[in-house]
């Protein structure tokens, strides 16, 4: 399933930049800390995990520069989604042990909090890599939920594990896990997209040319062992 593809190649992004993504998530934390920053401190976390810019230098200037331009639109697209994120949480908490009848709504809950999350994701994917207004960026991200709903209900799930995870070991959650997810929702945006990521660890055309031309020779025989004999 190309949703769990995505999944792993971002997290394969974050073990190769593992230094560089800890120092992003140890500094979006204290933006997060002083809670002003958090938004446009967001919008920079998912630019610098932007798996094109991967083996490029951190940049800490560019993720400043990127962090003032989006003030405003880092708030929005947080305001925007989280109030009716925390009210479905709430709902499912409230009534998860509740005998009513208003019990069954449950299921529905859940799936408008995993769709209302990966819009919510997604906008400030799209937001950071494509640097779209506020409004742009959230019907994209509604775009993209509803072009590929059963994909993004699957990121969804696993984002809410990993951080779980993450939160249960403490370690992780403080040191890459904020930076995991928003190159994990990365992966799922340019997907979406189409627009395609080049590997920077992938071998070059003349590499692979080079390694062709050495495969044939050694099947027809064009190298030739030393002779040990004298």
């Amino acid at each position: 399933m190309r949703a769990f593809r995505l999944i792993g190649r971002g997290s394969s992004d974050t073990l190769e930049q593992l230094l560089r993504f800890t120092l992003l998530t140890l500094a979006w934390w204290l933006c997060a800390l002083l809670i002003v920053p958090v938004g446009p401190a967001t919008i920079a976390l998912f630019a610098m995990t932007d798996p094109r810019r991967l083996g490029d230098a951190p940049g800490w200037s560019e993720a400043v520069q990127i962090g003032r331009r989006s003030w405003r639109r880092g708030w929005l697209i947080l305001l925007a989604t989280m109030p009716l994120m925390f009210v479905l949480v709430w709902n499912i908490r409230a009534f998860a042990t509740s005998s009513d009848q208003i019990v069954v709504l449950e299921p529905f809950w859940l799936l408008l909090l995993l769709i209302i999350g990966s819009i919510c994701a997604f906008a400030l994917s799209v937001a950071a890599l494509l640097d779209l207004p506020t409004a742009m960026a959230v019907r994209q991200g509604a775009q993209l939920v509803g072009a590929h709903p059963l994909r993004s209900i699957v990121m969804a799930l696993a984002l809410w594990l990993i951080v779980a995870l993450g939160t249960l070991l403490v370690v992780p959650m403080v040191m890459f896990v904020p930076a995991l997810v928003a190159a994990i929702v990365n992966r799922f945006a340019l997907d979406g997209l189409a627009i395609p990521v080049t590997d920077v660890l992938a071998p070059t055309e003349e590499r692979e040319r080079e390694d062709r031309a050495g495969r044939s020779d050694r099947r027809h025989g064009l190298f030739s062992h030393p002779d040990t004999r004298r």
